[in-house]
């Protein structure tokens, strides 16, 4: 049977950081396709105005995987992990009714369990705080800070990918809808629905954006999952070490799927 990966961008960038790992896929001999969602408020994608803009979020996912036919494996980077905590919660079923389990899903440095203890998420609860913090991502003169704040070997990235990497925070309406979607009471929410479940989840040792000292929390809550820090890796291995990533990506699905 055919397998689908659903690969699923944090906040503010968007597909950019995949363009790596599509390379590597299609240039492998590999029995997997990959899908990302075209999310409304990304990529200058308009952002319409919703009282439920999680409804507008899982209905682009839906409309990504109802189009094949086959075993899915979800992935999140970031938010984007989130968001498919959101859906699990839900029992994978969409707005509109339809459901559709994964055999796999896969939460690299997700977005949750740390909420309450890190100072970003506090700060970034003022509105023009949120928009003030995407403006200086997407500064061109700030952007040499930027990459060495963000990459472990931005020299290593190609320049292309890099501009496009930060002009996606740009064109992004959706940043700040997302600090208003994750809150500790979300998670708290999500959590107790969540728990039993057998996520795979991977984290960097050298991992800046959400520390890999906050897994402890997640290792608390989500006992049937399962966890893997890779050394070496800080919040974006498939633009620092693609390589890697793509190895780590493919081995962890097609190695666990065969043991099932």
């Amino acid at each position: 049977m055919q397998k689908h990966i659903l690969l699923l961008h944090g906040n503010g960038g968007a597909s950019t950081r995949f363009i790596p790992f599509l390379k590597s896929l299609k240039e492998s001999d590999l029995a997997l396709s990959a899908h990302i969602p075209q999310l409304p408020g990304f990529e200058g994608r308009p952002l319409p105005k919703s009282k439920d803009y999680w409804a507008v979020f899982l209905e682009a996912i839906e409309s990504t995987v109802t189009q094949q036919e086959g075993q899915w494996i979800f992935y999140g980077h970031g938010i984007g992990g989130s968001v498919l905590l959101e859906l699990a919660a839900r029992d994978y079923t969409f707005p509109s009714g339809r459901q559709i389990k994964p055999d796999q899903v896969i939460l690299h440095s997700c977005i949750g369990a740390s909420l309450q203890y890190r100072f970003f998420p506090k700060l970034m609860k003022p509105l023009f705080l949120r928009q003030f913090i995407k403006k200086m991502v997407h500064s061109k003169p700030l952007q040499p800070f930027w990459e060495k704040k963000l990459f472990l070997f931005p020299e290593q990235i190609d320049t292309e990918i890099k501009n496009q990497f930060f002009a996606d925070y740009k064109n992004c309406q959706a940043f700040e809808v997302f600090f208003d979607l994750i809150t500790p009471a979300w998670y708290k929410e999500v959590q107790a629905k969540t728990q039993d479940q057998a996520f795979e989840f991977l984290w960097g040792d050298k991992e800046r954006v959400v520390a890999s000292k906050y897994l402890t929390y997640w290792k608390k809550d989500f006992p049937n999952a399962h966890f893997d820090t890779v050394k070496g890796w800080d919040h974006f291995p498939m633009l620092d070490s693609p390589e890697d990533f793509f190895e780590k990506i493919t081995t962890l699905i097609f190695q666990t799927q065969s043991m099932r």
